[in-house]
């Protein structure tokens, strides 16, 4: 959910990425108890793809401002 939250609003994005990073390891941990995967991931990516886009456009603003 986050992930999808930083994709418009990029303040998000360290709370996806911090958020995904920590399912991703818990699932790996579990030894297959503990599903969601797919979804750990996409939050993960979510969250940096956010993240690249709002520091290229806080770069680009500041650039050309």
């Amino acid at each position: 959910m986050l992930g999808l939250l930083a994709l418009p609003f990029g303040v998000f994005a360290p709370f996806a990425i911090l958020s995904g990073a920590r399912s991703w390891r818990r699932i790996h941990e579990s030894g297959g108890e503990v599903q969601g995967l797919t979804s750990a991931v996409a939050g993960l990516v979510a969250g940096l793809l956010a993240l690249v886009a709002f520091l290229i456009g806080t770069i680009y603003w500041l650039v050309a401002s």
